[in-house]
């Protein structure tokens, strides 16, 4: 091996880490000069002066405000109460309801709903069934369906649970 091979070596992967070492600080330049832009740009549109005026109120506006806030409902009002819907009079029975409502998957709750007596199939909200009528929503005890504009309850039908009576001879 010769020194002068040595030499032009070391020169050149001196002059690799030079090239490497300014290209690096002149990214960090970049990098550090955008920021104190960016920084500098937040900084004056959250200091600088509103130019919006407050509301100003006269005490009439006020005592109306302050009078009308018992009639406000916190969460607002239901367009259709359940308990004041129709019941469809449809050829259709719910016989099963699978309510799923989660924060991750949201509303995926399905109907099993026969029509006309023919074996159930399974719904879920959107489907339109053969009448034209579409499945509006699903609760935990009905179908709401909204036919020709209005909205119809199919509920699902509930059996009364019957007891017998306890054996009158018998020790427990």
């Amino acid at each position: 091996m010769n020194l002068n091979d040595l030499t032009v070596n070391i020169n050149l992967s001196q002059r690799t880490a030079l090239v490497i070492c300014l290209g690096v600080a002149a990214l960090a330049c970049l990098t550090f000069g955008y920021a104190a832009w960016q920084w500098r740009s937040d900084w004056i549109l959250v200091h600088q002066a509103s130019t919006e005026m407050p509301v100003l109120y006269n005490s009439n506006q006020i005592s109306d405000l302050v009078s009308a806030i018992p009639d406000e409902h916190l969460f607002g009002t239901s367009k259709n109460k359940l308990g004041n819907m129709p019941i469809t009079n449809l050829q259709l029975r719910v016989t099963g309801i699978v309510k799923v409502d989660t924060e991750q998957l949201g509303a995926y709750s399905k109907a099993y709903i026969s029509i006309a007596g023919q074996p159930s199939k399974i719904y879920q909200v959107g489907d339109v069934l053969p009448y034209g009528v579409k499945v509006y929503d699903i609760t935990s005890d009905a179908v709401i369906l909204e036919n020709d504009g209005h909205l119809e309850k199919l509920p699902l039908p509930r059996e009364q649970l019957k007891f017998k009576p306890k054996p009158t001879g018998e020790n427990p």
